[in-house]
């Protein structure tokens, strides 16, 4: 047999129970959060990662690769035909199969649809009690040891191996990076990242049922002891830490590399869970007993509780006082709560893959954020935007929001690790995270902050499965697939756009003006376009809680995109309220992330007509340049530079019609200089004293701060420009 000298992705295949529903959207089906899956981090991503380690993470930097997991995800009831195409696509591929069930109907089934389809090079990692019931003609493994069998055998057998080039073993690490492991659930993905970032194979040890059990109730006593305290996230900032020492000594030891700035840093991905009001509800109906009704009130307080800082549930005694309370909390924690937060650590984890980044989960944040929420929520929000002083009314609600978060809870090591951390931040929630106050200075202002919407539970997984399997690079003609829609004809909307219609004759954008929905979806199929602007009236219907478009009088809902045969990659959202998740249950985003957009931009607040249009006139005028010239390595650092300096720039409208003279070189200054993590803070706190400021005699106390109304979601960070891609990385030590 010839030996090959290419390394290609192992295709790991999940093997799924049967698919199961939820009655709550937040709560994952059980289906998909099963043990098993949490033993693909302890894998390599590829066969030239398991023969030459660390080098495979060298070799991501250097090149700004960005990889990840091949993970397919089976059900039971997949036909024969998407069975058998997937192991044609995959033939060239070494292949591993994940047993992620013990139901033996479902195991049968599978036995059914993989006989006589693959062979021993194709290992079945399953559970031990099932073996016996997997009789597939393939290798099988319950245990490391036969695993890493193997995979040596595997990779002896079929590939060329350099034996000069280190290492094809296990290599000799420091104790200060090594780490074996906690039984704190989240710090297990940055366990297995930096182990994977090592090729630090089979460092674990298996415990057995019993020990595991013992381990976690010793864990969470201790926890318990000390339930304000701090060490459990302090644990998570120590190992992102050692992750971050790692990748710096990679960086410094490139010679190629000149920059260790926030975009070439793998993004700290961040969870953040939140049950809002409507994701804890019980359908309650007339039949209901008053013992039934009872019991559902005890279910929403429940499924409403919030996390301490070291993550121990905040004053359950309050609402559990019986023994036959506790035993209803504890089953409602391991069939609700439990599996929320192993979807987050398993979604965190492909996630981090992707670029081998640190994991830090946050506390559940639930009614400890309500009342401040709720100033920013459908029925408030109205209210605030049209306020006598709505600009300092907005600031103060962003503001107050944001310290809430911080002080319930960030512990001071992370407090610390963000001020200090040169990244981008792929957040996991639904909450605003941008307001975050970070030593004064919200976090949309100090970082490149993306969001990956928690609800529905499903679309953070179905969001990793887009970015690995369906990438987009942003192309340098990407003017030329720009469609800009306009949804009303409005005196106000038609005098403010005048700008967008002139610079679509120099730019090649295109317009069109849409007063239904037949013609907005007609208009978009026609044009196939690759950026989507909509500038058109949004909202929540306070009926069912779900956020719209509207084209002249009509309403455009999620499941009219859905339906609808479109594809456009970006979208931009110029419209009011299609993104609040305070008192909503599905917005129109999640609908554009089902029919393929990879990021999208919206509002979380009502946004007046001309600072929104300016600012996606802004984005058309950048992304020009932007498109054709190494400036910006991803889409996230172009959105996120939009609209931190929009922020900056917003007396200039008032100058302009004071016609009072700009100082252009001071306001280049800052514009350029925030392009650098490091100034940000600075930039922030002295905005009211720099020369542009005073010259303007502005004071940005009163502004609005229209930046933080948006939100960028989805993983913009992994859109890169392909005019970055042709240029040599540089930048700064």
């Amino acid at each position: 047999m010839m030996k090959q000298n290419t390394y290609p992705q192992i295709c790991y295949i999940a093997l799924l129970g049967p698919r199961d529903n939820t009655m709550f959207t937040n709560v994952p089906p059980m289906s998909v959060v099963n043990s098993m899956l949490f033993y693909l981090g302890n894998l390599p991503q590829s066969m030239f990662q398991f023969v030459y380690g660390v080098e495979y993470y060298e070799k991501m930097k250097h090149y700004g690769l960005q990889l990840g997991y091949d993970l397919q995800m089976i059900y039971p009831d997949t036909s024969q035909f998407s069975i058998d195409r997937l192991l044609e696509l995959t033939k060239d591929q070494p292949r591993v199969i994940l047993l992620c069930t013990d139901n033996e109907q479902s195991i049968q089934t599978y036995n059914t649809l993989f006989s006589g389809k693959i062979d021993f090079d194709t290992l079945c990692i399953l559970y031990e009690e099932v073996e016996t019931l997997w009789t597939v003609q393939c290798a099988k493994a319950f245990n490391k040891e036969k695993v890493w069998k193997w995979f040596y055998e595997f990779a002896i057998n079929n590939y060329e191996i350099d034996k000069e080039r280190l290492p094809f073993s296990v290599p000799i690490l420091q104790k200060e990076v090594h780490d074996k492991g906690y039984v704190f659930s989240p710090s297990r993905v940055n366990t297995q990242i930096l182990n994977s970032i090592l090729g630090n194979w089979g460092y674990s040890k298996d415990l057995s049922d019993e020990e595991s059990i013992k381990a976690k109730a010793e864990a969470s006593k201790k926890a318990l002891a000390d339930k304000y305290g701090t060490a459990r996230q302090d644990l998570l900032i120590e190992q992102i830490k050692r992750i971050r020492a790692i990748e710096t000594t990679v960086a410094c030891n490139d010679p190629a590399k000149k920059t260790i700035e926030d975009q070439f840093r793998a993004p700290l991905v961040l969870a953040m869970p939140y049950t809002s009001i409507d994701m804890r509800k019980v359908e309650r109906s007339s039949e209901m007993t008053k013992e039934e009704s009872k019991k559902a009130d005890f279910v929403e307080n429940i499924l409403g509780y919030y996390y301490t800082k070291n993550y121990t549930v905040w004053n359950s005694k309050r609402f559990v006082k019986t023994p036959e309370e506790l035993l209803l909390f504890q089953s409602l924690q391991s069939a609700f709560i439990e599996p929320r937060m192993r979807l987050f650590d398993l979604v965190g984890l492909l996630h981090c893959s992707m670029r081998f980044s640190p994991y830090l989960r946050l506390p559940i944040m639930g009614k400890n954020i309500n009342s401040e929420l709720s100033f920013v929520g459908i029925k408030n929000i109205e209210k605030l935007a049209s306020s006598p002083s709505k600009n300092k009314s907005i600031r103060k609600a962003m503001e107050t929001i944001g310290k809430k978060i911080t002080s319930e809870a960030l512990t001071p090591s992370t407090v610390e690790m963000l001020q200090k951390s040169v990244t981008q931040i792929v957040a996991m929630t639904d909450l605003p995270i941008e307001w975050m106050m970070i030593d004064g200075v919200p976090l949309g202002f100090s970082h490149d902050v993306c969001r990956i919407p928690e609800t529905p539970a499903a679309g953070m997984l179905s969001q990793y499965m887009e970015c690995k399997f369906i990438p987009f690079n942003i192309p340098k003609d990407i003017l030329k697939h720009t469609l800009v829609i306009f949804g009303n004809e409005e005196d106000s909307f038609v005098k403010a756009q005048e700008p967008v219609v002139a610079l679509s004759k120099v730019l090649g954008f295109q317009i069109r003006k849409c007063l239904t929905k037949e013609a907005f979806f007609n208009t978009i199929k026609e044009i196939d376009p690759l950026l989507l602007i909509v500038d058109a009236h949004g909202g929540v219907d306070e009926d069912n809680h779900q956020s719209y478009l509207k084209m002249g009088d009509e309403l455009i809902s999620g499941d009219d995109v859905v339906k609808s045969d479109i594809h456009p990659r970006l979208v931009f959202l110029s419209a009011c309220n299609t993104f609040t998740t305070y008192n909503t249950i599905s917005t129109i985003v999640n609908a554009f992330f089902q029919v393929g957009a990879a990021a999208v931009t919206t509002s979380y607040m009502p946004v007046l007509i001309e600072p929104a249009t300016t600012l996606y006139t802004r984005l058309l005028n950048n992304l020009n340049i932007a498109a054709s010239q190494n400036i910006h390595r991803n889409w996230l650092s172009f959105m996120s530079h939009l609209m931190r300096t929009s922020y900056i720039q917003a007396p200039i409208y008032r100058g302009v019609k004071k016609n009072v003279k700009i100082d252009v070189g001071s306001l280049t200054r800052l514009t350029t200089e925030s392009m650098f993590f490091r100034r940000r803070t600075d930039i922030y706190k002295n905005l009211n004293t720099n020369m542009f400021t005073k010259g303007l005699g502005a004071d940005y106390q009163n502004i609005i701060p229209h930046y933080l109304m948006y939100s960028t979601l989805g993983r913009a960070d992994l859109i890169r420009f392909e005019a970055s891609l042709n240029f040599p990385d540089e930048g700064e030590n």
